[in-house]
């Protein structure tokens, strides 16, 4: 609940910099369905080709407006996404023994989300590299 005071409190900010109105914005983002209990699993991180893109544009639009603080406060959502996708690849190492040197590693669901095709910005792209990248085959 803090963090989403937070984020419509950080958006207000914006709101009020640019003359939109807040709760036109609230009412249209929670128009999202994927905004609730549903959604709110853990997981090794959001990926595909919007929300990171989506982010760094509003980080550099709060920059432009400076919005030094609410800039910092969307940029470290993609510093925690980041910092997901290397604790589970971690994780991952970690439940091997501690090494994945020469160890073949088969990955299902490869896309960004269910019932897609699509691997842009996929989070297991990243968990592939950091595998490959400790020597895994």
């Amino acid at each position: 609940l803090a963090q989403r005071i937070s984020s419509i409190n950080s958006i207000s900010a914006l709101c009020e910099t640019t003359g939109a109105d807040v709760s036109e914005v609230a009412r249209a983002i929670g128009m999202d369905r994927r905004i609730g209990s549903h959604f709110l699993n853990a997981s090794v991180g959001f990926g595909g080709s919007c929300f990171q893109k989506d982010i760094l544009n509003l980080v550099y639009l709060c920059e432009s407006f400076g919005l030094l603080e609410v800039a910092a406060y969307w940029n470290q959502v993609i510093i925690m996404n980041d910092y997901q996708k290397k604790r589970f690849a971690m994780n991952m190492i970690k439940s091997m023994f501690n090494t994945i040197s020469g160890k073949k590693i088969a990955m299902l669901g490869f896309a960004f989300k269910k019932d897609t095709g699509d691997t842009r910005e996929t989070a297991a792209l990243y968990v592939a590299k950091y595998l490959v990248a400790e020597r895994a085959k």
